[in-house]
């Protein structure tokens, strides 16, 4: 199996360096770019595994990049992991609800990184439900095809917004907690937090449209699909 591409949009010469040569030393196949529209380019062009992104690049700025990459069925699945100066909660969230699958501040941990990296490679235990196609009310999950629709209209979602639906489909109404989502939808290695997993579930009730009140929080523990709302 040829090594997973992973594409490095950074403008800093010493960070990039170091994640470069993490990555070869994890046996990824890195290319890198310097600036936001490079970026982009590499992104449609090289079909990369997955994006490190970084928000304050020259050219075009990295939310830029991450909304032209979501907005690109070709690139609106591909996982992008954040690596950013901007530690704001306000600047987390914005870029989670962009569509960013992770968000690391800087300075940041390399082997957190890698660690970050491999959950969202690494196929969830979901992919391997022997039901590949999900149907709950209006809401229907192809997991083989990672497509989503609505009353039979297509849906775009991220890689992480996706597996917490199938997640949630699959448990027919049973709850799960914040964790259980974190292990099921992204990884039990993915250091994500609860409130990470909220900020995800409120960008997946936006795209879901008519379909949004189907996910119900259940308060103090979790989310689940209210099949009562069938």
């Amino acid at each position: 199996m040829p090594p997973k591409r992973i594409l490095v949009i950074e403008d800093e010469a010493d960070i990039l360096e170091m994640i470069l040569l993490r990555l070869k030393k994890e046996k990824f196949d890195p290319i890198a770019a310097t600036n936001g529209s490079t970026g982009l380019t590499m992104a449609m062009e090289e079909s990369p595994d997955l994006v490190v992104l970084d928000l304050m690049l020259p050219v075009m700025s990295g939310m830029d990049v991450l909304r032209k990459l979501r907005q690109a069925p070709k690139t609106a699945h591909l996982p992008v992991i954040i690596v950013s100066a901007k530690a704001n909660e306000s600047d987390i969230v914005v870029g989670l609800e962009l569509g960013a699958d992770d968000y690391m501040t800087k300075p940041f941990n390399m082997p957190i990184l890698v660690a970050r990296i491999n959950a969202l490679l690494r196929r969830s235990s979901i992919s391997e439900s022997a039901d590949s196609v999900l149907t709950v009310g209006p809401i229907t999950v192809d997991v083989e095809r990672f497509t989503t629709s609505i009353n039979g209209e297509p849906v775009s979602l991220t890689r992480t917004e996706f597996g917490i639906l199938c997640a949630l489909t699959i448990s027919r109404g049973r709850v799960l907690t914040r964790n259980q989502l974190i292990e099921q939808a992204i990884g039990d290695d993915a250091m994500v937090t609860e409130r990470t997993i909220d900020v995800h579930v409120t960008s997946l009730r936006s795209k879901l449209g008519s379909a949004r009140e189907m996910i119900e929080t259940v308060r103090g523990i979790g989310y689940r699909i209210a099949l009562g709302n069938l």
